[in-house]
């Protein structure tokens, strides 16, 4: 999973459902130029250097990694980045599915070092250009993109989402010239690729879930029940039957382990956790690459 803060909302309820999940190498990206450039990263296997962290205030950061990995030392600041560049190109290697979420073609190019960044820093404004990607530089950066998977001999179908998360800070109108370059590219894409596939996540929002009830405390992002919704939606275009059965199982046992009891002593709990074990250890011999471990020891540690 890789792009907007949307991916990070499917992606994390992947992780949940113990599903094999990478989500976001360089924290949350928003614009294809910034996708593409992690992803040729990652797969040329081209590790970051020291000179090319920069300083914002008392922090070293990354212009093209989210803020997460901002830090006070400018080693451990490095190490983090080129070790989840490593575990996102393992990931990329061995993937069934990439799944890429854009959000915005407007980007911020740093006029003296002559780049395109993923996030400003809080970086003063005079130091970059706001522009809009033109839907031909779009466009040609999507089409590369199986392209260049094929390159690296990656077999990987491809899902780009578009996030419905309104860019407000752009203005309305220049939210909705973003987000009609970005959704006419991908679909340019999807129609001559094979290999490259939409999960319509924008249009269920915006046409489906009609009304503000849908969105968080800033009215921009879609609150939990309507993540909830998209993530039904989700779980229906790509999971079997089978699948969804286990992730409602795995998703039972997970909050199961999550339960505080009033007497972990008692005879009832005891039996609540033999039961979970026994549920535990089914899944498991079922599904040998189901990773249960931590829920495992939770259980264990109450256990007489």
């Amino acid at each position: 999973m890789i792009g907007s803060c949307f991916s990070e909302n499917i992606g994390q309820r992947l992780h949940d459902n113990k599903l094999h999940t990478t989500l976001n190498p360089f924290g949350i990206l928003f614009n294809p130029f910034s996708i593409m450039n992690a992803l040729e990263r990652m797969l040329n296997n081209r590790p970051y250097t020291l000179d090319e962290l920069s300083k914002s205030g008392e922090n070293w950061v990354s212009l093209d990694h989210h803020g997460k990995f901002n830090g006070r030392d400018a080693e451990e600041v490095l190490s983090q980045i080129n070790e989840s560049m490593n575990a996102g190109r393992e990931a990329l290697l061995n993937a069934d599915v990439v799944f890429i979420t854009l959000g915005s073609a407007w980007v911020y190019h740093h006029l003296e070092q002559d780049h395109t960044v993923a996030n400003c820093h809080k970086i003063p404004n005079k130091n970059f250009e706001k522009r809009l990607l033109p839907f031909q530089d779009v466009h040609l950066l999507l089409k590369h993109i199986p392209a260049f998977f094929k390159s690296k001999k990656i077999n990987a179908n491809i899902v780009f989402t578009l996030s419905p998360v309104r860019h407000w800070k752009d203005g309305p109108i220049e939210n909705q010239r973003s987000k009609s370059i970005l959704n006419t590219a991908i679909h340019q894409v999807v129609d001559s690729d094979d290999r490259c596939h939409y999960f319509p996540s924008y249009e269920y929002m915006m046409d489906d879930l009609r009304d503000y009830r849908f969105y968080a405390a800033d009215m921009l992002h879609p609150n939990e029940q309507a993540i909830d919704y998209i993530w039904d939606k989700f779980q229906q275009s790509f999971f079997s039957d089978e699948t969804r059965i286990v992730c409602k199982e795995v998703k039972a046992v997970v909050e199961a382990a999550h339960h505080r009891p009033m007497d972990p002593e008692s005879n009832s709990f005891q039996r609540f956790i033999r039961k979970q074990m026994d549920l535990i250890n089914g899944l498991e011999a079922k599904y040998p690459s189901l990773d249960l471990k931590e829920e495992r020891q939770r259980f264990e540690g109450f256990q007489l």
